[in-house]
């Protein structure tokens, strides 16, 4: 209501959404219309916002020259397994930090808290080395795991969801005999599934878009993800570039997310604006 009362004192504000608004799309645009552009006509002088006629040349020869495919199913399974494996981990200790008691669950939860402090790229090389020894190098675990280890943020999103719900519920709860289980698959998590919701489109989101440590750990050209797949257009030795191809499997790889986030936008801005509970 406030946003609504402040664009209406300004106007001048509108212009300013709308011009930040069309700068955001049209990266995604060109990427659309040279998806489905043949890629002779894609480096013309001649710009075009639609190509006249559009063609899907990009894509059959984006899957005739790599296994795109393959790329593609790669990044589903480790973004899914990524998402369910740290949901699993940051609800139920998420739900213990809130409203269970046991010794240590204070400087346990800031021992969670201080892991956040640190930058990811500190934990590449101990994390590498591990995976090669392990061997998990070259495999979809080498990156499932890892990834699944970072979650720290997601804990306390989740202590903070489950902050959200009035102690006395629980009371109540052990007053019927309800043991901690009980207690959260029937009356903690049925609470605050649009916080669950927001939390696993945000994981899924940032593990569908692994970059760096899939780049170190992916060695196959059959195992990569969509994500390092891309480069491969950039370091071939043809006279003619790739751009049609790549942005064909770059527009792949934005849709998901693209459907996901349409889908689910709702959630994700009452997470971020403190009604995760809601």
């Amino acid at each position: 209501m406030k946003a609504d009362a402040f664009l209406r004192r300004h106007p001048v504000s509108h212009v300013v959404l709308a011009t930040g608004t069309l700068l955001a799309i049209f990266p995604l645009f060109w990427m659309m219309t040279t998806a489905f552009t043949p890629n002779d006509l894609v480096l013309t002088k001649a710009f075009r916002f639609w190509p006249d006629e559009p063609s899907l040349e990009n894509f059959r020869m984006a899957f005739a020259t790599h296994p795109v495919g393959a790329w593609l199913v790669n990044s589903v399974v480790i973004a899914s397994l990524v998402t369910l494996g740290k949901l699993a981990i940051a609800f139920p200790a998420g739900f213990a930090f809130a409203h269970l008691r046991f010794p240590g669950r204070d400087w346990m939860f800031r021992g969670i808290i201080a892991t956040m402090a640190f930058p990811v790229a500190i934990g590449i090389v101990p994390l590498y080395v591990g995976v090669s020894l392990t061997g998990w190098y070259d495999t979809r675990a080498g990156v499932i795991v890892p990834s699944i280890a970072y979650v720290g943020f997601y804990v306390f999103f989740a202590r903070q969801a489950f902050k959200t719900l009035p102690g006395e519920m629980f009371e109540a709860a052990r007053l019927d005999n309800a043991g901690p289980f009980r207690q959260f698959f029937q009356i903690a998590l049925p609470n605050i599934m649009p916080a669950v919701a927001s939390l696993a489109v945000v994981s899924f989101m940032g593990a569908w878009n692994i970059y760096l440590w899939a780049l170190l750990v992916l060695d196959s050209p059959e195992k990569r993800t969509l994500a390092i797949g891309l480069k491969a257009f950039t370091s071939l030795d043809d006279v003619e570039p790739l751009w049609g191809p790549m942005m064909a499997v770059a527009l792949l790889s934005a849709l998901p997310v693209l459907i996901l986030f349409a889908f689910a936008q709702r959630f994700i801005m009452a997470a971020f604006s403190g009604k995760v509970g809601t």
